[in-house]
Order: structure tokens, then sequence, then C-alpha cells
């Protein structure tokens, strides 16, 4: 496995910050910034969109995890027959990732490239070996969204991965009888989405509140500097209202003396909106629910929205955190620019920080195998080309002219040896680091966003499709809502030379 490029260099904390004795230097924590890809005008957005669940509420994980594991677990013995035994099974919070890909069929979990190959990958919960994974999947781009495959694109998924790998692990050891994988992976879709549908987790989440859904301080006010700066803001979820209402009353009543109750941030809100079915012929209009105010409506469609809003296009940016429900869909159909919510983001950064050594020196180390690389090829040539001229020229050459010759050659192969073990030495190091670090991100999957030196396949949607990512809604506070949050500046690598 190869480590980290130069480029990534730049995404790392520096060794040491410079801040003047003024405190001139206005350097936002990484944490608490907005992330373009490309440039994002706010001064030409005139409507600001959020969804709910994990954008606008984050729920405490790995806790809501195992909540819907346990209810899950519940629903598959209870009404699909599966073993009693299941009801005492462990929740492993570290085990799954976002951006994975279950394969039904096999049952497989898998961590695809931006080139949409397998690069690790589980069967249930082992780790499968290389030779494995290109007998099962070659090195060809697979479709996640062909039939048997699912897509891990949200956290609420996170807990499906986990019952999934159980479920395959207990099949292939007879603890559960007759039952194939796919019979598996349907049962576990069920099961999961059952137990959102069905108000009972809903239920518990209300009535624990304040421990599932922790309270972000400067929510309100982000909220209400970008109403300040003329934008209209809406909701739009695929909650019902009566989970909506418990959930963001719970965070955002009585936050502003201007805005008492949490629906005068809005000036729409559609729930149960069924996206990404919103995005195209969307659902019948109706009322939101009992005690809702006249602008909460359920159902609908982007054109209509766009229409009651008077924006519509990429004057429209909608925040969420699923990347195909949320960003993809808006950006391709409705052509809106999209803000991709990432909780894992802060979680990520602080280990880019504390991990900055290692990284460094993986850096330092790659950089240095590329150049050994080069010098290697060259070496060789240099050697093969002194033995050519010695079977050609030792005829006509004197003594002393053929011992210069093979102490050069002699000279040329000891260069050889010595960079040769030199490269050895730093890659065994390299790789000890890697682990290293890759570990303390996931021990089983590595980094969210890469894999050695390639992007994720999750990675790489985020940068199709999303016009910018941060990790919380209160983020957008620190930022002018008519001003531009700037990308980095594209450069071609003769540039960065």
């Amino acid at each position: 496995m190869t480590a980290y490029p130069e480029a990534m260099a730049e995404a790392l904390p520096p060794p040491t910050r410079r801040v003047s004795d003024e405190g001139a230097e206005d350097r936002l924590p990484p944490s608490k910034k907005v992330f373009a890809l490309r440039n994002l005008p706010l001064g030409e957005i005139r409507a600001i969109g959020f969804d709910m669940d994990y954008t606008l509420a984050r729920y405490r994980s790995p806790e809501i995890d195992a909540l819907a594991f346990r209810k899950a677990i519940r629903l598959l013995v209870r009404e699909r027959a599966y073993p009693l035994w299941l009801l005492d099974a462990p929740y492993d919070p570290d085990f799954a990732a976002r951006g994975l890909v279950l394969d039904g069929s096999r049952g497989n979990l898998l961590k695809m490239d931006r080139e949409r190959q397998v690069v690790r990958a589980t069967h249930g919960a082992r780790p499968m070996e290389t030779s494995e994974m290109e007998a099962a999947y070659g090195r060809r781009r697979l479709d996640a969204g062909a039939k048997g495959f699912r897509s891990i694109d949200t956290l609420f998924e996170i807990p499906e991965c986990a019952l999934f790998a159980l479920l395959v692990e207990a099949s292939d050891g007879d603890r559960i009888q007759g039952k194939s994988s796919m019979d598996i992976f349907q049962d576990v879709r069920w099961a999961i989405d059952t137990t959102h549908r069905n108000g009972e987790m809903k239920g518990e989440i209300l009535e624990h509140r304040d421990f599932f859904i922790p309270k972000d301080p400067q929510l309100a006010a982000a909220l209400e500097r970008l109403k300040r700066g003329g934008k209209k803001l809406f909701l739009l979820t695929n909650s019902e209202w009566s989970f909506t209402e418990g959930v963001l009353s719970h965070l955002l009543d009585g936050q502003d003396e201007a805005y008492p109750r949490w629906t005068d941030y809005f000036d729409l809100i559609l729930v149960s909106a069924r996206k990404p079915l919103f995005y195209l012929e969307g659902t019948p209009l109706l009322p939101a629910g009992e005690g809702a105010p006249v602008h909460a409506f359920s159902g609908g469609n982007a054109a209509w929205l766009e229409e009651r809003l008077g924006a519509s296009g990429q004057s429209v940016l909608y925040v969420g955190d699923h990347i195909y429900g949320d960003i993809m869909k808006s950006a391709k159909t409705s052509s809106w620019r999209t803000l991709m919510l990432i909780p894992e983001l802060e979680r990520e950064l602080g280990l880019l920080e504390s991990k900055g050594p290692q990284m460094r020196r993986l850096i330092q180390l790659e950089t240095l195998r590329r150049r050994a690389q080069r010098r290697l090829s060259i070496l060789e040539d240099q050697v093969q080309r002194t033995h050519h001229h010695r079977q050609v020229l030792a005829p006509r050459l004197s003594p002393d002219a053929l011992d210069a010759l093979n102490a050069e050659a002699a000279a040329l192969a000891r260069q050889t040896l010595d960079l040769e073990r030199r490269t050895v030495e730093q890659g065994e190091e390299m790789a000890r680091l890697l682990q290293e670090v890759e570990a303390a991100y996931n021990p089983h999957w590595g980094p969210m966003f890469r894999e050695g030196d390639a992007q994720t396949r999750f990675a790489d949607q985020i940068q199709q499709y999303a016009w910018a990512y941060t990790g919380a809604i209160s983020n957008f506070y620190a930022y002018d809502p008519n001003g531009t949050i700037f990308a980095p500046l594209p450069a071609l690598p003769h540039e960065q030379v």
C-alpha cells in the first residue's frame, strides 16, 4: 500500500503556527470551517434549505446506532424467526463507517476507491485477503447501484453494516439456518427501515431527547445571521411532522427572543418530502400536521418549492448529509448548489492534526521513495550499459582500461544495492506508519476519505456534486452571508513544482 502523496501536505496543520502579538491573524479552527470545493458566492444565493436528521440535528453516536441495532434485532427475532441468542448480541460501534457498500449476494462489505474498485473488504466481519478480493471482484469498476448492492450513505445506516456482518458470520457458522446472504441482506434492510418508520424508535428518542439530541449553542445564531443577511430559509426533510416538531423545538425554541419558536426561523417548511422523489414529480401537497403553522406542508415537489420561494437553480443552496438524496439528486435534477454536512469531519480533522508528525514523515518518505525509484532506474540502466560496453569493447581494451571499466561496473552495482536497501527500509517504515495512522481512523477501514494515496468513492462523490462541505450548521456563523467562500486555487502538476 502506498502512502500519502505530497499534495496531502496542504491539508496538514503546520508544525508551528506564528500568530502576531496583536492577534492580527484570525485563524478559524479547522473544525469550524466550511471547506469549499468550488467558489461558493453566498451573495448569489437567495434561499438556503436544510435537511434535519444529522444536519440541523446531530444525534448522539454510537448510542443512537446501538438503539437501532437492538430494535432491528428484536424485529428479526419477533417477525422473521431469527434465533433468540441474537437478543444478547453486542453492538460494535467501531466496525463500520460511512461510504461502504454492502454486497448482499456475497455477504461482503466493501470500501471502494474513486475508480469504483474494491480496495478493502470483509466477508461478514472477517477481513478479506487481497487474493480473495481479486477473485471476487477482479480489478474492474463496480456499479454500487446495481441489484444486490447498497451504499451506506448516511450515519443512520451504520448499524445496518454491523447487523449484516453479524448475521452473515452466524449463517456461515450454522448458527442461523436456511438463510442465504441475499435473504439476510433483505431482512436487515427491512428491519432497519421498519425500526425508523414504525415510530417506536423515534418515540424513545423524543422521550430522551436531552440525551440523544445534543444542543449546539451556535445553531440558532447561525440561522439568525443568514436571515439577517436576506436569505430565505427552508426546511426540507423526509421526517414526518410530529418527529420534526419534537426535534427542532428541543434545539431551537427559546434560543432567540426574535424567534421564539423553531418555525419562526424558516420561511417554508416541508416534511415527509420523500427525497429523492421530491426533486422529480414529488407527492401531493398537504398540511404538515396538527398544530403546524400555515407555512408548513407535507410532500410537494421541487418546482413548487422554487415558485413559492422565488428562487431556483443555482440561487438555491441546499444543505444535507445524504450524498444521494440530498446532494447528488438536488444538484443533478434541480441544479441547486449543495453543501454536504459531514458530522464525522470534526473527528477526522482532530486525527489529522494529532497524527500530523507521522503523516508529514509519510509524505517525506513517499517523496524520497519516488526520487529513489527514478535514481534506481538510471543506475540500473548504467549498470546494463557498462556491462554491454565491456562485452563489446573487451577485445579492444588495454588491461588498464578493462580494469577501469570493471571498477566502474562494481561501483555502480554497490550504489544500486545501497539504494535498494534504503528503499526497503523506507518502505518498511512507511508500512508501520501507515498502519498506525489508518488504525487511528478506523481499525477495519482506515480513513473515510482516502485509501493510501487514492481518494475513496465517497470522497469522489463529494468532490463531484457538492460545492462545499462542513461538520456543523453552526459553522455558517463565521461567514458573511453575502460574501464568498473560496475554494483552493486549482493547479496543474507543473504549477506545483
